[in-house]
């Protein structure tokens, strides 16, 4: 495993953890016998962002979608009081609690922020870092290692900064990739 593939998903591991902090510390609401209306709204509005903070920064591959979709699915579970063993669907859970996708939300994030990138001017440090083509010369043996740009790559294209600058283009291809690869 590469430094930066640890230092992501040590990363992603802390989010998940001050989520479950946070879900703890309002355990008095999500645990009661209070309306599933009211844990929505609890769930959504101070869990999800702990969550999902700096996913704009993520790359997405299986791991890091199975392990936010995981937390967020065991959430609910723990909101609506049920085991694994009651083997209820993940699908009956969702349009239960009606929750916003913790995955979807952190995609749209994520996909707003290269839109931003590309709008910016060129002299900015954060758009030159993300259009640097990398250092020259032979590469390691093996598959390369996968990229923030790359799944940006594979919905909106080689030339991506100019869709972008057109954002209801832009507007109109953030479903195709919110749903890429996803549960």
């Amino acid at each position: 495993m590469s430094f930066k593939k640890s230092r992501s998903q040590d990363e992603l591991m802390r989010r998940i953890n001050i989520a479950w902090n946070k879900f703890w510390s309002f355990k008095e609401i999500l645990k009661s016998n209070i309306s599933l209306k009211l844990k929505k709204k609890v769930l959504d509005s101070y869990i999800l962002p702990s969550l999902s903070y700096a996913s704009q920064t993520l790359i997405f591959n299986k791991k890091t979608s199975n392990k936010i979709l995981t937390t967020q699915r065991a959430m609910e579970r723990s909101i609506l009081n049920l085991k694994l063993k009651h083997k209820r669907r993940n699908i009956d859970i969702r349009k239960r609690t009606k929750v916003i996708d913790a995955l979807q939300h952190c995609k749209t994030l994520k996909w707003k922020w290269a839109g931003h990138i590309a709008r910016m001017s060129d002299e900015r440090w954060a758009k030159k870092i993300t259009t640097w083509k990398g250092p020259v010369g032979k590469r390691n043996k093996g598959r390369p290692v996968e990229k923030w740009l790359d799944e940006i790559l594979k919905v909106a294209g080689k030339n991506w900064l100019q869709k972008a600058k057109d954002r209801n283009m832009w507007r109109n291809m953030e479903e195709a990739f919110t749903l890429q690869g996803g549960p």
